[in-house]
């Protein structure tokens, strides 16, 4: 099976030079966990809700050197007035990792797993026309090993 069978399109994506709270608002009505970033129409990186809330919360070096900033509220509602200012650019995962439409999807899965991300633009002689997560795929694995129809079979 294909990634192209399962994918979702059509694709909600975010400009690169969007703020981080417009791409949370994106993010958030449309029940989404990231989004491809686009720079007219290439795509350039994936945003995820994961890299908008590393970006509120203190650095690691600050909260080694002082502890305050893990119960400092101001300091922490200080950021989150930041994201009005912050550029999706700046926190994207990069560079863009995408499939080709025709990629089998359990290597697109193995891929995500080794890559440790849970989504992927699917591209199209290279333009965006999909995005594959794997939830999608878990989802089609189980239902066809659901149905009898799977392609793993276990050897004795």
């Amino acid at each position: 099976m294909k990634v192209k069978e399962i994918m979702k399109h059509p694709v909600i994506t975010v400009n690169k030079e969007a703020t981080i709270k417009e791409c949370g608002t994106l993010l958030e009505d449309h029940d989404i966990n990231g989004a491809p970033v686009m720079e007219g129409e290439r795509v350039v990186g994936v945003i995820t809700r994961t890299d908008i809330f590393k970006s509120i919360l203190p650095r690691y070096s600050d909260l080694y050197e002082d502890e305050k900033f893990l119960m400092d509220f101001e300091y922490i509602e200080g950021q989150i007035h930041k994201v009005n200012q912050i550029k999706v650019h700046t926190l994207m995962g990069t560079p863009a990792i995408t499939l080709d439409q025709d990629t089998p999807i359990c290597k697109a899965g193995s891929l995500m797993i080794w890559r440790r991300i849970k989504q992927i633009p699917v591209l199209s002689h290279n333009k965006l026309v999909g995005i594959i997560t794997l939830t999608d795929i878990c989802r089609n694995l189980m239902q066809r090993a659901g149905s009898g129809e799977t392609t793993v079979r276990r050897v004795s």
